[in-house]
């Protein structure tokens, strides 16, 4: 379909006119199916590559994130047949290992890479690269070696690893520590400590709980892995565009497979995702503030502020604050007069679609959603939701 007239003039400088599509106000009602977690997911196929034995992971779709794992996993030597990944050995890569978007997937094969005794490259797109890992690669004291380009990207990884004692900060990420729990079974063994006023907790356990379902004992030791046939649960932080378009679920996810949506009195210590559509919503009620989230500056953008600009696009009124926004309640989004910007954060853009369902806009990045849920765009479309081109 053309783009209309509307979005054409919209396009700002720098705006490719595939990159945008148009929404109009629409009335929604039906029903959502979640995606698969993608939290779960990672896990569950990072255990399954040490695995001899095939192991089944069902999905019922799969993310751009959790496809990009796979295809490391297959440049590594691994097994996957659409449905089952088939472990072991690693082989030595003859390609730069591309994570793309997903920064749980580039520190998860940090740490594999680690134990190899031959090098393992790895990159990311733009806003990965802008997402330190260094911190997990001097704590397993593996050497690297970096391009001579600015982002000192691709990271080149020499291992193996050898050290007895790990430690980690774990107040401004937890998955490095998630990473250390699942290389255990490649190494000898070691002592895992760590430091800080711990982030994201609830993914830390996650890990450790489905090590423990493989046959680990204790963090740090090695174990065999026998992973079970798997189906992947629900994403639980999904949830919040269902409650934000005021729309019901098929797949509700039972409270023992939830991670990443848990709060109160509004801090998102251990639910950091839930920053953008959450502030969404308490704009168009109560108001409120929101605190506990400064690890949310480190995710595909500084998911802070830029919550704060987008919202501001619609004309809500925010601010940020050192670790969360405040938000004033009782406001009405309006139709933004450019295109929406959604700085290559999946979040941000799910958020702005359903604030253009209530006003219209054009927004930024069309197939941003693809990272964790593909089929986003198309179940709300099937809602009511207005897409008038793209």
């Amino acid at each position: 379909m053309p783009m209309g007239a509307r979005a054409q003039g919209a396009l700002g400088l720098g705006v490719n006119e595939g990159n945008v599509f148009v929404i109009e106000p629409s009335i929604l009602s039906g029903v959502l199916k979640l995606p698969p977690s993608k939290s779960h997911a990672m896990r569950w196929i990072t255990l399954a590559s040490m695995d001899d034995n095939p192991t089944k992971i069902a999905m019922w779709e799969i993310g751009n994130d959790v496809q990009a794992m796979i295809d490391c996993w297959r440049k590594l030597g691994l097994e996957w047949n659409g449905n089952t990944m088939t472990g072991g050995k690693l082989s030595p890569p003859d390609v730069v290992l591309d994570c793309v978007n997903s920064g749980t997937a580039l520190r998860f094969l940090i740490a594999q890479a680690a134990t190899c005794n031959f090098p393992i490259a790895l990159d990311g797109d733009a806003s990965l690269r802008a997402r330190s890992s260094l911190h997990l690669i001097k704590s397993l004291g593996v050497s690297l070696s970096k391009e001579t380009n600015s982002s000192g990207y691709p990271l080149k990884i020499h291992g193996p690893f050898n050290k007895e004692i790990v430690e980690l900060d774990v107040s401004g990420t937890s998955q490095f520590h998630s990473a250390v729990m699942l290389m255990t079974p490649r190494t000898n063994g070691f002592t895992l400590l760590t430091k800080g006023d711990a982030v994201s907790r609830r993914h830390s356990s996650l890990t450790w709980d489905l090590c423990q379902l493989t046959g680990a004992k204790e963090p740090g030791t090695p174990w065999v892995v026998n992973c079970p046939d798997v189906n992947i649960p629900p994403d639980a932080s999904m949830m919040a565009f269902a409650k934000l378009a005021s729309l019901d679920v098929e797949n509700p996810p039972s409270e023992s497979e939830s991670i990443g949506h848990s709060l109160e009195n509004n801090i998102l210590r251990d639910s950091n995702d839930l920053i953008t559509p959450m502030a969404a919503w308490l704009s168009m009620s109560n108001g409120g503030v929101i605190s506990g989230a400064a690890h949310a500056a480190h995710k595909e953008s500084n998911r802070i502020t830029r919550t704060v600009e987008m919202l501001s696009q619609f004309g809500i009124e925010s601010s940020a604050t050192s670790d969360g926004i405040v938000v004033k309640g009782g406001q009405v989004p309006r139709r933004p007069e450019g295109v929406v910007a959604t700085y290559g954060d999946h979040r941000i853009q799910m958020t702005a679609v359903i604030l253009a369902g209530i006003c219209g806009g054009v927004i930024e990045g069309p197939n941003l959603h693809e990272v964790a849920w593909p089929s986003y765009i198309e179940q709300l479309q099937s809602c009511g939701l207005i897409v008038e081109s793209k």
